[in-house]
């Protein structure tokens, strides 16, 4: 004779990959570095962009922070969800001495309701561009 099994209504459920994502997106909108940091893994978070590395959620929380001086917004296109991999195309509305539009695509892995992995790709020239000058005025 089989006993029901008592289930616990105490538990908290995981949220979903694209949730953690969102969050984490509203989180960078706001200038909320906090809730960003939030949203990362403490534990085997790491990020790989065409300018930066980061095995450190902290690090990256730090670094991405100073965006927040020149983002006006952040436009969502489009997201595509492959179990716990998360897949965001966003453009990036900057303005410096100008405004400029920078599609972005950040290819997100999620775990126990963190980010641990975010590889970005975009078109990294500008930046390059912005780090030689830099090198040149410090010679």
């Amino acid at each position: 004779m089989s006993h029901p099994v008592a289930k616990s209504t105490t538990t908290m459920e995981t949220p979903r990959p694209e949730d953690v994502v969102n969050s984490y997106f509203d989180a960078i909108a706001a200038g909320d570095f906090a809730r960003v940091r939030a949203c990362l893994a403490d534990k085997g978070f790491s990020n790989r962009s065409p300018i930066s590395e980061f095995d450190n959620a902290d690090a990256f929380v730090a670094d991405i922070s100073r965006v927040s001086a020149i983002l006006e917004r952040l436009e969502r296109r489009r997201m595509f969800i492959d179990g716990n991999e998360v897949c965001v195309i966003v453009n990036y509305v900057t303005h410096m001495n100008m405004r400029q539009v920078t599609p972005v695509v950040h290819w997100i892995r999620v775990a126990n309701g963190k980010i641990t992995y975010i590889e970005t790709f975009f078109d990294a020239r500008a930046y390059e561009e912005l780090f030689q000058v830099i090198k040149d005025v410090g010679r």
